[in-house]
């Protein structure tokens, strides 16, 4: 049995470093204990034990903390990073993105630029966004939706501030 897992960690990596993708990525902890480097791109199940980072993931991403430059994926961590974009459903206690769209599920959401979609938490922050924020606070300076919560705030709009239900459209 150790052979047979120690022969399929080294057809992976070798895949890796000729293809610059991989279907499976164990990461120890990154970028010095993972099963290929970070600049390959991982096209499958990415397992971060409990840290991991790649350049790009398109797949499943599961386990403690993930970093990663754009991702297009599930992702269930307890702390999942996007640098640039994150296309998909994340996941966690704390979700982060340059760009979102897709569904983000947290305690905290947040999108440095554009998010589209739905965002889900305590609390929910972007510089745009586009669709529905649903949580206890939710901040934008830009929106075209509605958000939902106890406390709503549109910074660049005619009404900044609205309790429970906001709306820009």
């Amino acid at each position: 049995m150790k052979k047979l897992l120690l022969g399929l960690g080294l057809l992976f990596s070798v895949a890796a470093f000729a293809f610059d993708t991989s279907a499976l990525q164990l990461s120890l902890w990154a970028p010095k204990v993972q099963l290929v480097p970070e600049y390959i791109d991982i096209s499958g199940l990415k397992l971060n034990l409990p840290y991991g980072g790649n350049k790009r993931v398109a797949g499943v991403d599961l386990g403690f903390v993930s970093i990663n430059n754009s991702s297009s994926s599930l992702q269930v961590n307890l702390f999942n990073r996007n640098q640039e974009d994150y296309v998909g459903c994340q996941v966690g206690l704390v979700n982060m993105a340059g760009t979102s769209s897709g569904v983000n599920i947290g305690l905290v959401n947040f999108t440095e630029g554009i998010s589209s979609g739905l965002q889900i938490s305590l609390f929910n922050a972007s510089l745009e966004h586009r669709g529905m924020q649903i949580g206890l606070i939710n901040y934008c300076e830009f929106l075209t939706g509605m958000q939902i919560g106890l406390c709503n705030i549109v910074t660049k709009s005619t009404v900044p501030f609205f309790p429970i239900v906001n709306f820009c459209f």
